[in-house]
């Protein structure tokens, strides 16, 4: 942030406020935009703000925020209010003669401890003016609403190509989640694949993959099969054809991405030449993936190491950053749209290498895709890399 000469960022985005502040702002996916918002300042001695409405405290039961917290919540009154005073707190009204319900009770308690500590303000644009009273320096924001919700009418910064820098390096918490779900992403697409044979359409394995993937508490994204012409114009495993997989999805926001070749029956030795390559690929990279390397190193090295051995095929060995999406990277000059950067591997970044042999006809596709993890002096797969390829 003080690279980009900000003093806070304001965002209204419903995955940047996850990100900021471990809130998953319901009301924002269902439309309802500009009913949340956070803050979060360059000075790491001031917290992170989340503004929400007293009511989304109450209805969502949100956690206690300890004294000390890097994170502190401060409520507003909506959509009652008369633009000065904050509106009286509103809850559930209670039955006639009814049995008190002491989870309510327990749910109301802290959104009243909430105001008794921080009292209301009668809107989030009064709320967010008290927050940045106190910082000096330029102001970013994520998109229109969170400008609109400043209520000043000016043009400010776009917070979007920082945030895409951010995301690249993990925090503790967020490696922690992307162990989860990449292992629960590459155990739900191998089970989808031991669960269908010759004759099975390629729908069913995406189907099988999106089930596995809900029992494991995450949410399926897509799974592409082979080429799309083979895909679109029989989509059907056969026997003698190969074919290649990328199953993405999603665990508490976070991404996994894994990728396989499935050889169903005896092959073409073309083919099995371009599995070894893809394996050479995927293993010589691994080997050298550490900090102070550049993506296209990571492309360089692959391609070498697959050239040495005699293989004449083209692959990308190409890096990119995974996380809140599949490619969670900054872009080259920090662009408003994608076009691939060229930035420094750093420490705590999660890549995957894509090793696609970007060949055809040899009797099908082959893909090979793990996460990786950089560490001090190297990296770690994140997901189960015993299998590089599999055999129906």
């Amino acid at each position: 942030m003080a690279e980009f000469g900000v003093s806070a960022l304001v965002l209204a985005d419903s995955t940047n406020i996850y990100q900021a502040t471990g809130f998953w702002p319901q009301t924002l996916v269902m439309g309802h935009l500009g009913s949340s918002v956070a803050v979060v300042p360059a000075d790491r001695s001031k917290p992170v703000t989340l503004i929400t409405a007293q009511f989304l405290h109450y209805f969502f039961d949100l956690d206690d925020v300890p004294p000390g917290s890097p994170l502190q919540i401060l409520l507003y009154t909506a959509p009652d209010q008369d633009g000065e005073n904050a509106m009286p707190p509103t809850f559930f009204r209670s039955a006639q003669d009814g049995a008190v319900d002491s989870y309510e009770r327990a749910t109301r308690a802290t959104t009243e401890a909430q105001l008794a500590a921080h009292p209301a303000f009668p809107s989030a644009t009064l709320a967010l003016g008290a927050v940045l009273a106190d910082l000096d320096g330029a102001i970013a924001t994520d998109g229109e609403v969170a400008t609109a919700l400043l209520g000043t009418g000016e043009i400010y910064r776009s917070a979007s190509p920082l945030l895409r820098r951010i995301r690249m390096i993990k925090s503790t918490h967020e490696i922690a989640l992307m162990r989860i779900a990449a292992q629960q992403n590459c155990e739900a697409a191998t089970v989808a694949i031991r669960s269908v044979g010759p004759g099975d359409r390629y729908v069913d394995l995406q189907n099988a993959f999106f089930a596995e993937t809900g029992r494991r508490g995450g949410r399926p994204v897509f799974m592409s099969t082979d080429y799309s012409s083979y895909r679109q114009r029989k989509g059907v495993i056969t026997e003698g054809r190969a074919f290649s997989i990328d199953a993405v999805a999603s665990y508490a926001g976070y991404h996994g991405d894994y990728g396989r070749t499935i050889i169903v029956g005896q092959p073409d030795p073309a083919l099995l030449r371009a599995v070894d390559a893809a394996v050479l690929c995927n293993e010589t990279v691994s080997a050298a993936l550490a900090p102070g390397l550049r993506f296209s190193d990571i492309m360089r090295i692959g391609r070498e190491a697959i050239a040495k051995a005699g293989h004449d095929i083209a692959t990308p060995s190409s890096p990119h950053s995974v996380g809140l999406f599949h490619t969670d990277e900054g872009f080259k000059n920090d662009g408003a749209y994608f076009v691939k950067d060229d930035p420094l591997i750093e420490e705590n970044m999660v890549l995957s290498i894509d090793c696609p042999m970007l060949q055809t006809d040899m009797g099908g596709s082959v893909h090979l895709e793990d996460l990786w993890l950089v560490t001090a002096t190297g990296c770690e797969p994140l997901n189960d890399t015993s299998n590089p390829y599999y055999r129906l």
